[in-house]
């Protein structure tokens, strides 16, 4: 009878057991599950904002970083362009010629700051071989914001001054597609267009792959025959400018000088 009475306390604990487990479930899902639904839900929306947000931040952040702002054509005999972003950072390095293609493949300037990109750059064994005593390294800056571009100019100006063959000008921003549809750096492209005010024969093909001194050494040539030949033409003041280029230590930057302010005038 003993042995009955406590198997029969037994299951009726069991029993109380599940009834308790049930009372309990029915009492959390009522007074806990309910009110955190709420608060869980607006936590996870506002966990997709944010990451939406963050999304929209990274990837305009993104195009700003990436995104050049002005450039820097590096002519030599390579001719390459660096595409500079609103901080000041090489975003792109491009080549547009053989020669310069190959040294763009081998350097290792993108991000740096300009300044020292284009120390690196002229330091670099590879293009040292272009770098002769004679070499003439034309540097041409050129972007939409002028403010920019001037800056750029002034401190290439500065920390390239104790290298005797640099030259640094501004060039065209309008003219850099121009440029590139015909193949070339738009430094070299302004260079071949004050070429052929001097000799309108002179074509892209020709000058795809002189260096910046041969064309030099052609605009030094063509400008003295010109002035020779009418020193008393009616653009005589022209020519002489021209001609006063060539005892100048950067006779392209006369040029270019010359180029612009004629183009001021026509304004």
């Amino acid at each position: 009878m003993e042995d009955k009475e406590k198997i029969k306390a037994a299951f009726d604990q069991i029993h109380a057991e599940d009834a308790l487990k049930s009372s309990t479930k029915d009492y959390l899902s009522e007074h806990v599950y309910k009110k955190n639904k709420g608060p869980s839900v607006h936590l996870r929306r506002f966990a997709a904002a944010a990451a939406c947000s963050l999304l929209v931040f990274l990837v305009g952040g993104s195009y700003l970083f990436f995104t050049p702002t002005a450039f820097i054509s590096v002519d030599v005999n390579p001719s390459l362009e660096l595409g500079i972003n609103r901080f000041d950072r090489i975003v792109s390095v491009i080549g547009y010629n053989e020669d310069g293609r190959a040294l763009a493949d081998n350097l290792s300037i993108k991000y740096m700051d300009y300044t020292d990109a284009l120390k690196s750059l002229l330091e670099d064994q590879d293009m040292e071989v272009y770098l002769t005593d004679d070499a003439d390294v034309v540097l041409t800056v050129a972007g939409k914001d002028e403010s920019q571009s001037s800056q750029i100019l002034q401190n290439i100006e500065s920390c390239m001054s104790q290298h005797k063959n640099v030259h640094c000008h501004t060039g065209d921003s309008e003219e850099i597609h121009s440029a590139h549809d015909a193949g070339l750096s738009f430094g070299k492209y302004q260079a071949w267009e004050i070429l052929q005010e001097l000799d309108a024969d002179v074509t892209l093909e020709e000058v795809q792959d002189m260096t910046m001194t041969e064309i030099r050494d052609l605009i030094w040539k063509y400008s003295q025959e010109k002035f020779q030949e009418d020193p008393l033409a009616e653009d005589s003041e022209e020519l002489e400018e021209s001609e006063t280029y060539i005892y100048e230590e950067d006779p392209v930057q006369s040029l270019h000088r010359h180029r612009h302010h004629g183009h001021s005038e026509d304004d």
